[in-house]
């Protein structure tokens, strides 16, 4: 789990008076055989200061959470995150509601009592190859079951409800009652958007068990607070799409917030609350409206419309949705199964043929593109044939 470079920190934590150990969710994903790039090292017994000294001999630190004890350094080509122990207090409502408090003298059971769920709660010391398990998550692990560590104190941050949601979802872990009553009280209203979103989408992209995940967010009450139109059955389409083998992830993102919708409507309430814009460079909340607005899917659709449905939502995505796997190929005979056809006409065609930049030419360009999609011209010879034509009867100067 950790690289020879990072076991020389561990030593020079060690040799410091210190006490290096890993945690969080590279522990976790170690006990199930995962493999994790987040490496989170806790260094126990050492101020800030002699700690940031210590870090410095091995990469450049960059301390991107100092009012939290939390240092970055890359070591061996990988970013870990160093941190000190800490109080957690509830200063206020929300997510950011909570003072956080360094104490190298904390203690290994207190700084594990402040994590959400055992599972999350589990130390690991490199030097030693021993586990620091003060809430008996290993055995949690093991028996795939999601328990907090701390009832009094779960609830301080109202997020882990989701996180809960997206947890049974990733690994399949049943959730222990109690802890689905914590989660059922938590006042979700009060999370920005963009840390709902966050959830929501690990629980989309990375579940092994979305059904599972669904469910026990609608059984919680998690779905009611923050998105009402998903308080149903997990739809058979967000089934299918999340087994989809669909690159990059932001396309598939995009198919699986359209298959959350699948049946009542409310896709764009969905995407408004959790403000799902642009991803990775693409138009998700759009290419996820189109992919609706596509359905139902006729029997047999014409030529012309799965050359439509290219240039609008991506026929790929829209045979996943609609459970059409018998369309693809004659998707790929037409040459749209990954992508529009390529435009046989410009703007420049277009002003060639006598139109002056405005409405008109933008009408005759859609004329000539829906000859296309049509079948009734396939070349660009005959796109700027028909732009001339259709300058000729609009009255348009045609060049000689």
């Amino acid at each position: 789990m950790v690289s020879p470079r990072l076991l020389d920190l561990a030593r020079a934590v060690r040799d410091a008076g210190g006490r290096a150990r890993l945690v969080g969710g590279c522990v976790r994903d170690h006990l199930i055989g995962l493999p994790s790039k987040d490496l989170d090292l806790e260094v126990h017994g050492l101020a800030l200061d002699a700690l940031r000294a210590i870090l410095r001999r091995f990469g450049r630190v960059d301390e991107v959470g100092r009012s939290f004890g939390v240092l970055k350094v890359r070591v061996d080509g990988a970013d870990v995150d160093v941190s000190l122990p800490r109080r957690d207090s509830r200063a206020g409502t929300g997510h950011k509601g909570i003072h956080a408090e360094p104490d190298p003298d904390l203690g290994e059971t207190e700084a594990a009592r402040r994590r959400d769920l055992t599972v999350n709660a589990i130390a690991w010391d490199p030097l030693t190859d021993t586990w620091i398990d003060p809430f008996g998550g290993v055995a949690d692990v093991r028996a795939g079951v999601l328990r907090a560590v701390d009832p009094a104190t779960f609830g301080e941050d109202p997020l882990r409800a989701l996180r809960v949601v997206q947890f049974a979802g990733r690994f399949g872990w049943r959730v222990d009652p109690a802890l689905a009553a914590l989660c059922a009280d938590m006042p979700l209203g009060e999370l920005p958007a963009e840390r709902i979103r966050g959830e929501v989408e690990k629980l989309l992209l990375r579940s092994t068990d979305l059904p599972h995940g669904w469910e026990v967010g609608r059984s919680t009450g998690a779905w009611a607070k923050v998105l009402p139109d998903w308080d149903r059955p997990c739809p058979t389409a967000l089934v299918r799409a999340a087994a989809a083998d669909i690159d990059p992830e932001a396309r598939r993102l995009a198919l699986l917030y359209a298959a959350a919708a699948s049946g009542p409507p409310g896709l764009l309430d969905s995407l408004d609350r959790l403000r799902v814009f642009r991803v990775a460079g693409v138009r998700v909340r759009d290419l996820a409206q189109a992919l609706v607005a596509a359905l139902p899917v006729p029997d047999v659709p014409a030529d012309g419309q799965l050359r439509r449905w290219a240039d609008t939502c991506d026929v790929r995505l829209l045979c996943v949705l609609a459970d059409r796997p018998d369309l693809l190929p004659r998707a790929e005979g037409l040459g749209v199964h990954d992508g529009p056809l390529p435009a046989l006409a410009t703007g420049a065609d277009a002003v060639h043929a006598g139109f002056a930049p405005g409405p008109a030419m933008g009408a005759a360009l859609r004329a000539v593109r829906d000859a296309q999609l049509d079948g009734r011209i396939h070349t660009p010879d005959e796109a700027r044939a028909l732009l001339h034509d259709l300058a000729a009867a609009h009255g348009a100067a045609v060049p000689p």
